[in-house]
């Protein structure tokens, strides 16, 4: 039962995990953002290297990243339980990184030009997702979270 304290004396944090569990999820979620800080700079660093610089296939990207993913991802955090969520971003990335792969080596096998367009693809990507993960922690109001909408 929740109501209930730990044999060993330890406490245990609102989700009912032990207070030790709460430092590993805590340095998991700083990795986590770190790796996307990293993308962001190499998306950054690819976009600005490249002349001329696709600023409306970027923008278009970002668009298009913030409205599909937007409401997935809101939908998913909202619906699913934590450890179902967790399962199901990692599959997501999985077949992201899949995609990429293909799609790079069909780039190559017929030599279509992607200089121009990967940089603009991957800042756009990048900044799409920043503004859902923004907007979902500052416009979503908390009532909304969590509620079964």
């Amino acid at each position: 039962m929740p109501s209930e304290t730990p044999p060993n004396g330890e406490t245990t944090s609102g989700d009912g995990a032990p207070a030790r569990a709460d430092g590993s999820a805590r340095w998991q979620r700083v990795g986590n953002y770190v790796s996307f800080a990293a993308l962001c700079a190499l998306a950054a660093m690819q976009f600005l290297g490249t002349n001329p610089r696709p600023w409306g296939l970027a923008a278009g990207w970002a668009a298009a990243t913030a409205v599909a993913v937007g409401p997935i991802a809101w939908l998913a955090r909202d619906r699913l339980s934590p450890d179902r969520y967790e399962t199901l971003t990692y599959v997501a990335f999985g077949a992201a990184i899949l995609a990429i792969s293909v799609g790079l080596g069909v780039a190559l096998a017929f030599e279509i030009p992607s200089r121009p367009y990967g940089p603009g693809f991957l800042a756009g990507t990048a900044l799409g997702i920043a503004v859902v993960a923004v907007a979902e922690r500052t416009v979503v109001p908390n009532r909304m979270r969590g509620a079964g909408v």
